[in-house]
């Protein structure tokens, strides 16, 4: 049985505030806003989507539904919406709104001239392979969309939001861990003294493990095994291990938090095998 949504305020020409129950919520809908009354009940089939938010969430949304343009709201909306299904990838609500914010901030900053830089659109093309080019074909329909060319590395930012977007659990941290990878990239280089070329497969590997265990770390469900025997990499490969015990102190004061045995072993596994590649082709 679908739920039955009525009008609160309307926003805009497409979207409004509505309840049900004692639940507040902001509905999409082409022309859902238009010549309504307050507790008119929303024909379900004009609903596309509904938004079930914080409190502080819900304001915003609402005062950004004010803000923007009825038409660039719901334009922006739909991109996002038709996008990331033909990506497959379900964003959370709260990154509806920060992704049509973001848009039509930077369209608003493009028209007058302002550029930002963002210096890591190369390593969020490796690092988040699928969100980067979700963000790429978001951006290519937005540029149709205005009429405009944005910048590349307008491809950075959205992609940040998308990472947030799919995985609620960190928080919105992206930026943080983002941050730690190239940090503790840049701990494996010092300790080797070799150059880790960002477009080699070996880079990329060692990459995305330090991902998915800061990710780990950062949402605390690290990895828990009862195999003593794996335990025995620590004492064979000395020097990876020392090297692991580098980013693991570093992430550790980074996030304050500390990094079990067991991940240690991974990573130190890890760091074996990208020794067994270093001195090729250096």
């Amino acid at each position: 049985m679908k739920q039955s949504y009525r009008v609160k305020k309307v926003l805009n020409n497409n979207v409004v505030q509505a309840t049900y129950g004692y639940q507040e919520v902001i509905v999409v809908g082409l022309g859902i806003g238009f010549n309504v009354r307050t507790r008119s009940l929303i024909p379900n089939e004009k609903i596309e989507k509904v938004f079930e938010l914080k409190q502080d969430e819900y304001y915003k949304a609402s005062q950004l539904a004010k803000e923007i343009p009825d038409d660039s709201f719901f334009g922006l909306y739909r991109i996002i919406e038709e996008k990331s299904e033909d990506a497959g990838m379900t964003l959370d609500n709260h990154a509806y709104l920060t992704l049509i914010d973001h848009l039509h901030f930077a369209y608003q900053r493009l028209k007058s001239g302002q550029e930002i830089k963002n210096h890591l659109v190369y390593d969020l093309r490796i690092l988040y392979k699928d969100e980067f080019n979700l963000a790429t074909a978001i951006l290519k329909e937005v540029n149709k969309y205005f009429k405009v060319i944005f910048p590349e590395d307008e491809i950075g930012f959205l992609t940040m939001h998308v990472v947030n977007g799919v995985n609620e659990k960190i928080n919105n941290q992206s930026t943080i861990l983002t941050d730690m990878i190239l940090d503790s990239l840049n701990i494996i280089r010092d300790y080797y003294l070799v150059s880790l070329k960002l477009d080699e497969l070996h880079t990329q590997r060692i990459m995305v493990h330090l991902k998915m265990l800061v990710q780990r770390v950062m949402e605390n469900i690290q990895v828990d095994f009862e195999e003593p025997i794996l335990y025995n990499v620590i004492v064979e490969f000395e020097n990876a291990y020392n090297c692991a015990s580098l980013i693991r102190d570093y992430i550790e004061k980074r996030l304050k938090t500390s990094v079990n045995s067991q991940e240690m072993v991974y990573l130190t596994i890890h760091l074996n095998r990208l020794e067994q590649i270093l001195p090729v082709g250096l």
